[in-house]
């Protein structure tokens, strides 16, 4: 058969071979022998020597390289489906992380054997490549404390990792939600929540003047030297997630907007441009220049922290007064001329000219009986 899925599960859908077994009735009726104990032995011992014939390619990195490029989504979507050995397809897993070079991947093992005294979890980030996740801003924190995170870059990574959750008691924590836990030493946690305690109001303020699709505005432990990131609930999509649900071609709208992740805006109190445009709310609420800078500020955190804009015209708008303001030009953009577009006709003007060129149509057959005349 090509396809023997009482046999095989669709994830080892591509090993090929022959199954010699002289347990099977053939005097029963197809349809029986599909219910029949020993079919179920046979698949459970077809597993179990496929995943032994993995772990064995996995003692040699260079041949499992191979067979991991050809057939990691195989393995992803194992974990997926086959809750049984979900255990055993999660240590053949292998990702980028913030430590490795080159085409290097890691496992969770090499992972674990790594992580720091006290470390809360194993950290991942997900996003569309290897080039974006490893720039992305939410890195900065983890980056400067030495704490590894992997890179899921394959769109099925984290359709993987809701089945999976933890691995060996350690748990899979998404670095781009909230209440990322990250280690702190009792100073940096008093001093964070002074902190957190002073810029309470402003955080309200900065939260209003941003509107509707800010669901609130926080501090922000993983930012160093980043204005403001956003984050989504715990529980919620990831920007990537969203990304890739927005992809399906047959997918339901109706479904995907109650899905959509609530955004947090979390903002770095310490960074210059945001202690310049507090102090600015501060001295006088309706400040014109932080009333304008915050919705671009907004914009960009959500291009750095993987989203995408409902109006980038907007953003670019902005982008390109302030290049003009950098450059001294602003008042010559005054001088451009305006954008006219020509006036569509409507349907009452071609109907009056429908009733003009029929009045030409009839006066010119009066004027041929006045010539008969």
């Amino acid at each position: 058969m090509d396809n023997c899925e009482d046999l095989i599960p669709e994830y080892l859908n591509f090993l090929k071979g022959i199954v010699d077994s002289d347990d099977l009735p053939l005097n029963i009726s197809r349809e029986n022998l599909q219910q029949n104990r020993i079919i179920k032995l046979i698949r459970k011992n077809i597993i179990k020597r496929a995943l032994e014939m993995f772990n064995s390619i996995a003692e040699n990195k260079d041949d499992f390289k191979i067979f991991y490029e050809q057939f990691s989504k195989n393995i992803k979507l194992g974990i997926h489906e086959d809750s049984t050995n979900r255990a055993k397809l999660a240590a053949l897993l292998r990702f980028h992380s913030t430590l490795s070079s080159g085409d290097d991947m890691t496992s969770f093992d090499e992972y674990i054997e790594r992580m720091k005294e006290g470390q809360k979890g194993i950290y991942w980030i997900s996003g569309e490549s290897k080039e974006a996740v490893a720039n992305s801003p939410m890195l900065e924190a983890f980056r400067q404390k030495g704490i590894e995170v992997l890179f899921l870059t394959d769109a099925i990574d984290e359709y993987c990792f809701q089945q999976l959750r933890e691995y060996k008691d350690h748990k899979l924590i998404c670095i781009t939600k909230e209440n990322c836990e990250i280690d702190e030493t009792e100073d940096e946690k008093k001093e964070f929540e002074d902190l957190k305690t002073k810029m309470e109001p402003m955080c309200k303020k900065i939260k209003d003047i941003i509107g509707a699709d800010c669901e609130k505005v926080v501090l922000s432990k993983r930012l160093v030297v980043t204005p403001c990131v956003i984050v989504t609930g715990e529980y919620g999509w990831t920007a990537n997630f969203e990304r890739l649900m927005k992809a399906q071609a047959l997918g339901d709208n109706t479904m995907s907007q109650y899905m959509q992740p609530k955004k947090t805006l979390e903002i770095n109190a310490k960074h210059p441009v945001i202690t310049k445009i507090c102090a600015q709310l501060e001295a006088d609420e309706n400040d014109k220049t932080a009333h304008d800078m915050l919705p671009m500020l907004w914009d960009i955190a959500q291009l750095s922290s993987g989203f995408t804009l409902k109006d980038p015209s907007s953003l670019a708008f902005k982008i390109n007064r302030m290049v003009a303001v950098a450059l001294d030009v602003a008042d010559k953009l005054e001088e451009l001329p305006p954008i006219v577009e020509p006036k569509a006709e409507t349907p009452a003007t071609e109907e009056a000219k429908e009733g003009d060129n029929a009045a030409s149509a009839d006066q010119a057959d009066l004027n041929k009986f006045d010539d008969v005349d």
